[in-house]
């Protein structure tokens, strides 16, 4: 996962290397430190700052605090993208089930239609009785 934010304030950079924004000042002018500004930094531009430059100057080294942000912000992210994957997913979910229903309706239009069943004519047996012998 790539790191948040890709360009770090000053402050953003001394609380990733534990080195105070007065060291990291120095080490801007005495050109040790790069920062990015674009064209050209004007007076009052925010310094701006590549991780990647800011770990070369210091190693890579990295405060416990800056790293536990980090970790929070890529389980952020990965939410985000899950959560986008879920809506997603029960989108077509649902295409599939309306698509699902218009088969079924095709189906039972191509069905034959059942004929009309007829109904018996039942003759109602009598039961017979011991008397009915003698008739």
């Amino acid at each position: 996962m790539p790191e948040y934010p890709i360009l770090l304030t000053l402050q953003q950079a001394a609380k990733r290397s534990g080195k105070s924004e007065k060291t990291l000042r120095r080490w801007i002018k005495d050109g040790k430190l790069t920062t990015y500004h674009g064209d050209e930094r004007k007076p009052g531009d925010p310094y701006m700052i590549f991780p990647k430059d800011l770990d070369v100057v210091t190693g890579g080294d990295k405060t416990k605090e800056w790293q536990v942000e980090q970790e929070v912000a890529d389980l952020r992210m990965r939410v985000v993208m899950l959560e986008s994957m879920v809506e997603e997913l029960q989108g077509a979910v649902r295409a599939q089930q309306y698509d699902i229903e218009d088969l079924e309706a095709q189906v039972k239009k191509l069905q034959p239609k059942k004929p009309a069943t007829r109904k018996r004519k039942t003759t109602t047996k009598r039961k017979r009785s011991p008397l009915d012998l003698f008739e």
